[in-house]
C-alpha cells in the first residue's frame, strides 16, 4: 500500500503569511511540472508502442488475418474499467491525465502571476485558503 496523499475535491489550508501561501503555490507548480515531465515521458513510450501495434496489425491484415474487436472496457457511472488494455487505450487514458494536469498547471501559473501584485504590499496577516480541485478559489485574510 502506498502512502499517497488522499484525493479531495475541497481543502482548506492556513498560512501564517501571504509569502508562505505564495511559497506553497510555487512548490505546487514545481511538483506539477515534475509530474507533467514524467507523464510526457510515459506518453512518448506509449506512442511508440501504439505505432508498433498498428504496424503488426497492418502486416497481419495483409496476410489475411483479421483482428476481432472485443470490448475490454466497462463504463461504471462515469468510471471506465479496462481489462488488459491495449497500448492505444493506455495512451488515451494518459493523454486525458496530461490534459487535466496541464489545465491545473496553467491555472495555478496564471493565478500566481496575478498574486504578484498583492505580494508586493507585504501584508502581515494569517490567511486561510479554500481550494477546489487543487486550485485556490478563496483567500480569507484575518487581521
Amino acid at each position: 500500500m502506498s502512502s499517497v496523499k488522499p484525493l479531495t475535491a475541497t481543502d482548506i489550508k492556513e498560512f501564517d503569511s501571504f509569502a508562505e501561501f505564495l511559497k506553497s503555490l510555487d512548490e505546487e507548480i514545481a511538483e506539477l511540472r515534475r509530474k507533467m515531465g514524467d507523464l510526457l515521458k510515459k506518453l512518448e513510450e506509449l506512442r511508440i508502442k501504439v505505432e508498433q501495434e498498428k504496424r503488426i496489425k497492418e502486416i497481419l491484415g495483409k496476410l489475411g488475418v483479421k483482428s476481432e474487436a472485443v470490448s475490454n472496457a466497462i463504463n461504471l457511472r462515469g468510471l471506465t474499467l479496462v481489462f488488459n488494455p491495449t497500448a492505444e487505450q493506455e495512451q488515451t487514458a494518459l493523454e486525458l491525465a496530461v490534459e487535466s494536469l496541464n489545465n491545473k498547471l496553467t491555472a495555478l501559473q496564471a493565478l500566481r502571476r496575478e498574486l504578484d501584485v498583492i505580494a508586493g504590499t507585504e501584508i502581515v496577516t494569517k490567511i486561510r485558503v479554500v481550494y477546489v480541485d487543487g486550485i485556490p478559489k478563496t483567500v480569507l485574510f484575518r487581521f
